[in-house]
């Protein structure tokens, strides 16, 4: 009996501790994600190089893939990562209608060249606009995608939809689960 009440309560100990880590946990992640700023300023002690106010272009074959301006970034050589503060990202399609796109931070993999961003990203064409809160870019592929939620408006429409997969290269855009929308009358093509 005594042993089964010293497990008990050993087990409710564990489980206390183990919500109480969960929760500091949650509330740090979503601290740093409403601030940039705060995620930052903890990788500062840890960053090779601080950068305020970069610029950057990539090229592939002398052909401009995209532009980036931010606010701030730390390039953690090591992670083979730069952290961006307010990335401004322009991405240059060849029909020439370009994808400019803002967000609250992101990540350049500096081995690939990969970009993520989230919080609040907003992004545009002379078309459209879509807005999600994580997006990632595959430069293998020259693909936008977004796993979270997305909104897609323009001039005569209205879509959402669950995940959202832009071909740069095509110009062709894949929305799957739960897309939903509304078509004004005056749709023109």
């Amino acid at each position: 009996m005594k042993n089964r009440r010293l497990i008990q309560r050993v087990l409710l100990t564990v489980a206390v501790l183990a919500l109480a880590a969960t929760v500091t946990v949650f509330i740090g992640y979503r601290r740093m994600t409403r601030n940039p700023e705060v995620l930052l300023d903890l990788v500062q002690k840890e960053a090779d190089m601080q950068l305020n106010k970069i610029r950057q272009t990539a090229t592939k074959n002398g052909i401009r893939e995209w532009r980036l301006e931010a606010e701030s970034a730390a390039l953690l050589e090591k992670q083979k990562t730069m952290l961006l503060a307010r990335p401004d990202v322009e991405f240059f399609m060849d029909d020439g209608d370009n994808v400019h796109l803002t967000a609250d931070q992101g990540t350049i993999y500096t081995d690939s060249s990969r970009i993520n961003v989230s919080g609040q990203v907003s992004a545009n064409t002379s078309r459209y606009r879509f807005r999600t809160e994580a997006l990632n870019y595959d430069p293998a592929a020259r693909e936008l995608r977004a796993d979270t939620p997305v909104t897609l408006s323009g001039q005569s429409f209205t879509l959402h939809a669950d995940t959202m997969a832009m071909n740069l290269e095509t110009n062709i855009t894949r929305f799957e689960g739960g897309v939903e929308g509304t078509i004004s009358e005056d749709l023109q093509f």
